[in-house]
Formats: structure tokens, C-alpha cells, sequence
């Protein structure tokens, strides 16, 4: 492996992973993007994790770990309801590996029903430039939800995500006030979430509709016809 790792680039990279879905188990991470341990020097960039549905077990505590550089998080549905604790993504550095670079969370869905604390995403403070744009969260039980922890990280950027207060006190306008599926997760007429995003690269959503569909793209997952 190691003469592998020294005759190549170094990197797993140009891979795409879509359209699972991810129930956590006994673990603490339900998904996890990069090193076997922190003693390895394993590096991976250019992933794209997209239309993934994460659903968490009783011992989750982080839905998704990302370890990575020049990666794309977009249009994942992530249910963190039951779980230990209540993290859908974190960006951050296992061990040897470089640090996090250039990582770009846009247009996921963030969710939780439990009590205790939510954190849609959060950022270790050893990455650098990580971008977290038109993500929308509700966790109604929680106790002083989070949408973005580590903010301080260099280079970070957020934009049009909901806001803590949304988060606890505002219904996003899902079609269940209770959701369990991704269908669950699609926009009323009347959401916050609609038609109020900010343009990026995400050209349809966790069903595969387009977007957007009314000039403006929508926060979160599923984009409304």
C-alpha cells in the first residue's frame, strides 16, 4: 500500500457517493469519509456525497464525518431523531491526514425530534474554507439547537441557512409535521424555505427534480415544483 500511495497521487479521489441509505448501528458515526485510524496518513478529495438518506440508531451520535478535501455535501436528508447525541455533518481532522479543505455542505435537510442538543454541522477548527450554504433545519425538542458550530474556522462562509431560532421554534413546512420518510421532507406552499436560497452549484434535488423550478432556488433537500 505504501509504494501505492507514493507511485500514485496519494489521494482517493473522483468518487461519488449517492443515493444510500445510511441507518446507523452500535457506532458513534454512522458514515465516516477518510482515514481507518488516526495513525494512518489515508487522504481522499473530490467526493461528492449527494441524495443520501441518513437515519440514526440509538448509539449515533454524527451522522456523517467528513476528513476530506475538495468535497461536495448536497441534497442528504439526514434524521438524527433517537439518537446518543444529535450531529448530522463534522468536518475536522482525524490524525495525520491533511486537514479538511475546500468542502462545500449545500442544500441538505437536517433533522431531529429528540431532546437534547442539535448541531447541523459542525466545523473542527483545523479546516479551512468550508462553505455551508441553503441547509435547512428543525429540531423543536431541542435544547439550544445549533445550525453551524465552529464558524470561527479559517475561510469558513454560511449563507441562507435556517437560523438558530428556526430551527427550534419555526415549522419548516414539510408536508408531515412528523417525518419518517424522505417524501416526509417535501415543501408546503407556504415554507420559509421556499424560493429562498442562494445560487449554487446544485442543479436538482434529492428526488432529481430540477432546480429551481420558480427562478429562486429553495433552502434544503427537496425543492418544491
Amino acid at each position: 500500500p505504501i509504494g501505492i500511495f507514493q507511485n500514485l497521487s496519494g489521494y482517493t479521489e473522483r468518487v461519488i457517493i449517492s443515493d444510500n441509505k445510511f441507518i446507523g448501528g452500535q457506532g458513534a458515526w454512522t458514515v465516516t469519509l477518510g482515514p481507518q485510524d488516526s495513525n494512518r496518513d489515508e487522504r481522499l478529495r473530490d467526493i461528492i456525497f449527494e441524495r443520501n438518506w441518513l437515519v440514526s440508531g440509538s448509539a449515533t451520535q454524527v451522522a456523517a464525518l467528513f476528513w476530506t478535501i475538495d468535497t461536495t455535501v448536497r441534497n442528504n436528508i439526514c434524521d438524527m431523531s433517537g439518537g446518543a447525541s444529535h450531529t448530522c455533518f463534522r468536518v475536522t481532522r482525524r490524525g495525520e491526514e491533511p486537514p479538511p479543505d475546500n468542502v462545500r455542505i449545500y442544500n441538505n435537510t437536517l433533522y431531529s425530534s429528540s431532546t437534547g442538543g442539535f448541531v447541523g454541522v459542525d466545523i473542527g477548527s483545523t479546516a479551512t474554507n468550508v462553505s455551508v450554504i441553503n441547509n435547512l433545519g428543525s429540531a423543536p425538542s431541542a435544547t439550544g439547537p445549533i445550525m453551524v458550530n465552529g464558524t470561527g474556522a479559517s475561510g469558513f462562509t454560511q449563507s441562507n441557512n435556517s437560523t438558530n431560532t428556526q430551527i427550534k421554534n419555526t415549522f419548516p413546512g414539510w408536508v408531515s409535521a412528523t417525518p419518517s420518510t424522505p417524501a416526509d421532507f417535501s415543501l408546503i406552499a407556504g415554507s420559509y424555505a421556499r424560493e429562498a436560497g442562494f445560487a449554487v452549484p446544485v442543479w436538482s434535488d434529492f428526488f432529481r427534480t430540477s432546480r429551481p423550478q420558480n427562478g429562486v432556488i429553495d433552502l434544503g433537500a427537496v425543492e418544491r415544483p
